[in-house]
């Protein structure tokens, strides 16, 4: 085991999160690293039935007040598995806004990534498995709502960039319906619906995205 300094008393939200990784030395940033590997295994495998602290200790070959040292609760260990995904999805928005492209290729970027996402099987499940806690633990809630209100933000920005008809408010609403959007083929593609017939869902996809996205300027139109 490795060597540890000794334990200050922590404010709530440290304990509920564990050891601060930039804090640790070598050894234990491997074997944190090798509890949320076998912990992604297992909640891949099993599902949140087999995804417990016992059996995540008991993969990673350790005891489990040593992985509670990294990871106090499940929920702790969940939030690190999301975490790099999470942090991806915001690279891509950022990289996406602060691009020299056009805010209609910067978008379609992104609606590339939502549809290579959405047949990601294992991003899914995880996702949805992150979701469902969400709903009773406090950090993942504020991760989760962290996570849509910059995406959010992001995506309407690009919105109003490409449709300057738009309010604030209607491109926010656009931008959610967006999300919600590619939410909904993660789950019809991705997360166990994938004999359904797909073909065209693509074109599909971005026609919807497009009708949103100009609804407004359709609507008035039409008036």
């Amino acid at each position: 085991m490795e060597q540890r300094t000794p334990r200050k008393r922590r404010a709530s939200s440290a304990a509920a999160t564990g050891a601060d990784p930039d804090s640790l030395r070598a050894q234990g940033l491997r074997t944190r690293n090798a509890i949320v590997r076998v912990a992604r295994k297992l909640l891949l495998e099993g599902g949140s039935l087999e995804f417990s602290l016992r059996a995540v200790a008991l993969g990673a070959g350790i005891s489990i007040s040593n992985l509670q040292y990294y990871f106090p609760t499940r929920q702790a260990v969940l939030r690190a598995i999301m975490a790099p995904i999470i942090d991806a999805y915001l690279e891509d928005l950022k990289r996406a806004l602060d691009s020299r492209v056009t805010p209609r290729e910067s978008l379609n970027a992104l609606l590339d990534k939502a549809l290579s996402d959405a047949r990601n099987v294992k991003d899914s499940a995880l996702w949805w498995h992150f979701v469902s806690l969400a709903s009773t633990d406090p950090e993942c809630a504020r991760m989760f709502e962290e996570w849509y209100d910059t995406l959010t933000r992001g995506i309407a920005e690009l919105v109003r960039a490409i449709n300057p008809e738009l309010k604030t408010a209607d491109s926010l609403h656009a931008a959610s319906l967006l999300i919600a959007l590619a939410d909904g083929l993660a789950l019809q593609v991705g997360a166990g619906r994938r004999k359904r017939d797909s073909r065209g869902l693509d074109a599909a996809y971005r026609t919807a995205v497009e009708q949103i996205i100009f609804k407004e300027r359709s609507t008035e139109m039409a008036g």
